[in-house]
């Protein structure tokens, strides 16, 4: 008998501890609506995207100076230096059959200017 009163005093004590939890985080961690934002980091824009994109020289000393390219979410950090977004690029939109790649890239913003970081 007495094993099965601590046992139902138990499971009320941890009943009563997650309830508390629960009712008391948002007052002991709020969250914020924009983790990019209230940060203070700064993200490019679509069209400063597709500009360092289009800079951007690859491997074989190619340009991308057709891609299109929209931004996605971006959060700071990550592989490399500023922040790493998550796009949808087409690679020359002007080929037939030319599909959207959904993939990170990194961007960091140099003297001014928005550039590709991590490829």
């Amino acid at each position: 008998m007495k094993g099965s009163a601590s046992g139902i005093i138990a499971a009320g004590c941890l009943a009563v501890g997650f309830g508390a939890g629960f009712v008391l985080r948002p007052v002991i961690a709020p969250v914020s609506a924009s983790p990019a934002v209230a940060a203070g980091v700064a993200q490019p824009t679509d069209s400063e995207a597709t500009a360092a994109v289009r800079r951007h020289r690859l491997f074989t000393g190619t340009a991308l100076t057709k891609a299109t390219l929209k931004l996605g979410d971006c959060s700071p950090g990550g592989v490399g230096p500023g922040v790493t977004c998550m796009t949808q690029l087409v690679m020359d939109p002007t080929k037939a059959g030319a599909t959207p790649q959904n993939r990170p890239i990194g961007f960091a913003r140099v003297k001014g200017q928005w550039e590709v970081a991590v490829w």
